[in-house]
């Protein structure tokens, strides 16, 4: 049960308690046993932590992706794994060597893979958690658990403003946008609503807001392509994963480094091509918005001798 469920279900259960003390009144036995229960539960309230770093998430479904709180459709489930399993893993290789490198940890690539831990009700949905946890990273958890968050307010945000969903977008790995537009087609396709628990965050969304979400992902069309220039190389910053270059026509690009490049290798880069001519391998995202906005990203591969 999620942090913000716990909270929901104890809150619940003083409301019917206290009802039911107003209705047995100053009864000598009945009466005192409530209070006590009562107290008990505002206690446990008062102790739960405002934050939680719970590694699962929960998705709950309705509409033709559901048969009431009996059962979900295999196939629905067999097309949305793969994107919210992308989406978290993606988010979290992010999280972990693109905004909080500054911890210091080596950079690698993140195999955390996802389990089906529980298939909760009210209508039906999945629970997804995160078992195998790498035992000399003691940030492992908090890093899935902030990505899980990350994932839940990205799909909310896509279904706020067209300037809300572009500037998500901004700080959104690059690959993520296809698993996005995956899961909420999927998701509009069964004509469904989506709650969504993670430790303490909670959302809601109505399956217009859905439908209205999945339609403007569709219209964001990103295309991504490998390309070779020749520059000079100036530099990579491991803390924030990003790196600079400048082009044969004096041009500054900037963009995020590849999660397949270690930090062993991108120190042997920074000695090797620092401020000299070299050939860099870049991938090229191009992303078009419904707004006609558009924007281009880069993220680098490789870079080798001319």
């Amino acid at each position: 049960m999620s942090l913000h469920n716990k909270i929901q279900y104890l809150k619940t259960q003083l409301i019917d308690l206290n009802q039911l003390l107003e209705k047995v009144g100053d009864h000598p036995l009945m009466a005192e046993g409530l209070k006590e229960r009562i107290e008990m539960i505002e206690d446990e309230l008062k102790s739960i932590p405002l934050e939680s770093f719970e590694p699962s998430l929960q998705f709950l479904f309705s509409g033709d992706a559901v048969l009431g709180s009996q059962g979900i459709k295999s196939t629905f489930l067999s097309k949305i794994m793969p994107p919210l399993e992308g989406l978290v893993k993606t988010q979290l290789a992010f999280n972990k060597y693109g905004k909080v490198g500054r911890r210091g940890r080596a950079r690698k690539s993140s195999n955390a893979e996802l389990f089906l831990t529980a298939l909760p009700k009210g209508s039906f949905g999945i629970e997804l958690s995160r078992l195998d946890f790498d035992e000399e990273d003691l940030y492992d958890i908090v890093d899935t658990s902030d990505a899980m968050k990350d994932v839940i307010t990205l799909i909310a945000n896509t279904t706020g403003s067209d300037q809300l969903f572009e500037s998500t977008i901004e700080t959104t790995p690059k690959r993520n946008l296809n698993n996005l537009k995956r899961f909420l087609q999927e998701v509009s396709n069964e004509k469904s609503i989506l709650k969504m628990d993670s430790g303490n965050v909670h959302i809601e969304l109505s399956k217009e807001k859905i439908d209205k979400a999945a339609s403007r992902v569709s219209f964001a069309l990103k295309e991504d392509n490998e390309i070779f220039i020749t520059g000079t190389f100036r530099g990579v910053l491991l803390d924030s994963n990003r790196f600079d270059i400048l082009d044969d026509e004096g041009q500054q690009i900037s963009g995020s480094i590849s999660h397949d490049l270690d930090e062993e290798q991108l120190i042997e880069y920074d000695k090797k091509f620092l401020n000299k001519y070299c050939r860099i391998h870049l991938r090229v995202y191009k992303t078009k918005f419904k707004t006609l906005n558009e924007r281009t990203d880069y993220e680098l591969l490789e870079i080798v001798e001319i």
